[in-house]
């Protein structure tokens, strides 16, 4: 049985750490969309990319993650995160074009992709697994700040500086964070020889890609043909690849992840409190710069609060899932963003900035309280041989979440937009409808819980 000691929680930190600087820039751009919409004269639908191709890419990426950690050893993945996440924001940061900063957010976004799964998988392999709450917490605790702290961080910088700067201090994290895990990071596993599926990585990554293609054309209309062009083929891309996995001896993903039900539900639970997580921090920022014209500092500002209160409970909210089990904090954390997503469909049009304050600590506490919890209870399901693979499998699904998420929201506020004689109030009316799907997603989500749980108890009846 592991035991903990402090070299193995700083590695977890210093892993955490990378996770942060990776996830810090997933939203810090979201605050700047309508300078960079300014200057390289696009549209929402194209400058939104600069977050759903980041999080697309980090779940193509995160789909290797059971491969990378088995055929690398520990102390080189983490250095080709570090490096990659570096040379990426570089290039952003001196790009003269916007195809360029969507080409260094795409190279960044590999080594971010790597560093999170790294990091859940030091804590199941180095950490006894009655501790796995408190450390699902403590590795919360530094990255569940960096989505929400974005914006205020994104916004902090280019209202003083400008948003090229977001990119050069991004790039000073890694450099430090990558010096600090090499002085306590070891090799805790041998490098096995294994195999690489690159057809289904191919065929997966396609139905990714297409899947984020076709919710970015929703805004043209569901009569638009390239929107089920794209949906058929991420369809036909999913089928093949289950297909395919089952067929061979050494697959991406080990789908035997999916035969466990309460998993599924635990599984469908993560994906959409991540998509409600950053499509919300996606919306939000633009409506106070939009609607209640507001500055980028203010827009980042407005999220602070609930987003260092609830992150700095975090610990907290994963040693009440140790201590009274799952229920508490997912039904719990589960309510509070109903609440929140509740106030904001009914004021969605007309929300100032000390509302979106209030309603958003409601989101963010209740995030915050369901999310790592929610990982801890998927991975108790799954034997120890599937653990890397349920792992990969849930960080992917966060990061697609994302992606889906920010495409979505953006695609139904353009639609609104779209044409409109008053761009703000189009804004706050499409906005409006993102926060009304939002929170029946929510609802959705203790559907699951409710399913999860219950399997539980059947399961456990039949023994």
């Amino acid at each position: 049985m592991q035991k903990e000691n402090a070299k193995h929680t700083l590695a977890i930190i210093s892993a955490s750490m990378m996770s942060f600087v990776g996830i810090l820039t997933e939203t810090s751009l979201n605050v700047t969309y309508p300078a960079l919409m300014k200057q390289f004269k696009i549209d929402l639908n194209t400058v939104q990319w600069t977050t759903t191709g980041y999080l697309l890419t980090i779940a193509i990426v995160m789909v290797t993650s059971s491969f990378l950690n088995r055929r690398i050893e520990t102390r080189k993945l983490f250095i080709i995160s570090a490096l990659g996440f570096l040379i990426g924001s570089l290039i952003s940061a001196f790009a003269p074009s916007f195809s360029l900063v969507l080409l260094g957010r795409i190279l960044s976004a590999t080594g971010a992709g790597i560093s999170t799964p790294l990091m859940f998988n030091l804590i199941v392999e180095i950490m006894p697994q009655n501790k796995w709450g408190s450390y699902m917490g403590i590795a919360g605790l530094v990255i569940a700040l960096a989505p929400t702290l974005g914006p205020t961080f994104g916004g902090f910088v280019s209202y003083y500086l400008n948003w090229r700067s977001i990119f050069l201090i991004a790039s000073l994290f890694a450099i430090i964070v990558l010096v600090c895990g090499l002085l306590v990071l070891e090799n805790y596993r041998p490098a096995e020889k294994v195999r690489f599926d690159w057809l289904g990585f191919v065929v997966l990554s396609l139905a990714f890609i297409t899947l984020t293609l076709a919710a970015n054309q929703i805004s043209n209309g569901f009569e638009d043909w390239q929107l089920w062009l794209f949906v058929i083929i991420s369809i036909a891309s999913f089928i093949t690849f289950v297909k395919y996995e089952a067929k061979i001896d050494s697959p991406l993903i080990n789908l035997s992840v999916f035969s466990n039900k309460a998993f599924n539900y635990g599984l469908m639970a993560y994906f959409l409190l991540q998509f409600i997580n950053i499509g919300i921090s996606f919306v939000l920022p633009n409506y106070i710069q939009i609607v209640d014209k507001q500055t980028s500092l203010v827009s980042g500002l407005a999220l602070l609060p609930g987003s260092i209160a609830s992150a700095l409970l975090n610990p907290v909210f994963g040693m009440l899932y140790d201590r009274f089990g799952g229920k508490l904090p997912l039904f719990g954390g589960a309510t509070l963003m109903l609440i929140g997503t509740a106030c904001f469909s009914v004021l969605g049009s007309k929300l100032t900035v000390v509302i979106i304050v209030i309603y958003y600590t409601f989101v963010s506490f209740g995030h915050k309280m369901a999310f790592s919890n929610t990982m801890a209870e998927m991975l108790k399901r799954q034997s120890n041989s599937l653990k890397s693979d349920a792992t990969a499998v849930g960080q992917t699904a966060q990061q697609l979440a994302g992606s889906l998420g920010t495409a979505i929201l953006a695609a139904i506020i353009s639609i609104h937009q779209a044409g409109a004689n008053n761009y703000q109030l189009a804004t706050a009316k499409g906005s409006q409808m993102a926060f009304i799907m939002t929170a029946i997603l929510v609802v959705i989500i203790i559907f699951c819980y409710f399913k999860l749980f219950n399997y539980k108890k059947e399961k456990n009846h039949t023994k």
